[in-house]
Formats: structure tokens, C-alpha cells, sequence
């Protein structure tokens, strides 16, 4: 399977959607790929929570600190960025894939919208408000799978 983006949260809450890149069906404790902003949503939606579980930027790298509470022991896990500035996150708690039919708000559906359209000319215009969710989405996919953006091809052109 070739790897492709997925929308996807942490399991049993309202967190993200997290555009993950991942070249398999997801499994729940999995390390998907995500870019540096995604890896910051996902901290920023970890500090809602005072799970035992938190995360600090040590200059590139990202450290995950626990607590016994959380773990059964105190610990630590430094994910590092591989050479195209992405981060696999896993093993931490499980991951599951974002599910539309749970309450979810108006930016999330954008967001989710443009990873799900980031290889197709942009859609319809977001509502207003909600279009840089959307062309954030569209670019955290883009950055994942290091393809360029499609934009749209302006009327008349390419025609005969």
C-alpha cells in the first residue's frame, strides 16, 4: 500500500483531526508521520488534558515527558524529525481514525476538507472564517507526502 494521508485522532476524544501520513490501515498505537504544526496541534490538544502526559520543543525534536501515574513508571521520548522536517508519533496512546459522525466543529470540517482535497484543484470557497483551516489542511497534506499543490486552473485555459 502506498502511503497516503489520514485523518485521524486520539482515541475516545474530540482532539484534531491530525493529518497523519501512514503506509498501512492505521493501528491504534502506530507512529504516523506529521509535520511539525501537526505535532504542535497535537501537544496543544495533550496540555488540555493533566493526563501525566505532556510535551516540550527542544529545538527541532519534540519531548514526551510521563509520570508514573500515566505510565507505571516515569519516562521520556524524544521524537526527532526525519529529513523532510516530519515526525512519527506513536506509542503513547492509541490512535483511531477521525470520525465524522461524532459532534465536531465548523474548523474542523474545513480543516478535514482540505487534507482531503489537497491533490485535487481547490473546492468550493469555506465559509467565511474557515478558509485558512482549510488551506491549512490542504498544506499539512501537501507537506506530508512532499507533493505540490494543485490549484485551480482559471476558466478558458487549456482548451483547445
Amino acid at each position: 500500500m502506498a502511503p497516503n494521508v489520514q485523518l485521524i485522532t486520539v482515541e475516545s476524544t474530540a482532539y484534531g483531526p491530525y493529518a497523519g501520513l501512514l503506509s498501512k490501515e492505521l493501528g491504534g498505537y502506530d507512529a504516523p508521520l506529521f509535520t511539525r504544526r501537526g505535532a504542535q496541534h497535537i501537544v496543544d490538544d495533550l496540555h488540555r488534558d493533566a493526563c501525566g502526559l505532556s510535551a516540550a520543543w527542544e529545538g527541532e525534536s519534540l519531548c514526551f515527558t510521563w509520570t508514573k501515574a500515566y505510565r507505571g513508571e516515569d519516562g521520556t521520548q524524544v521524537v526527532h524529525p526525519d529529513r523532510h522536517g516530519r515526525y512519527a508519533i506513536g506509542g503513547l496512546w492509541p490512535w483511531m481514525e477521525w470520525d465524522e459522525e461524532l459532534p465536531h466543529t465548523a474548523g474542523q470540517r474545513a480543516f478535514a476538507d482540505g487534507v482531503r482535497q489537497a491533490r485535487a484543484p481547490r473546492g468550493p470557497v469555506p465559509p467565511e472564517g474557515l478558509r485558512y483551516l482549510y488551506d491549512q489542511g490542504r498544506a499539512e497534506a501537501q507537506s506530508l507526502t512532499l507533493l505540490p499543490l494543485l490549484t485551480a486552473v482559471p476558466a478558458g485555459c487549456g482548451d483547445g
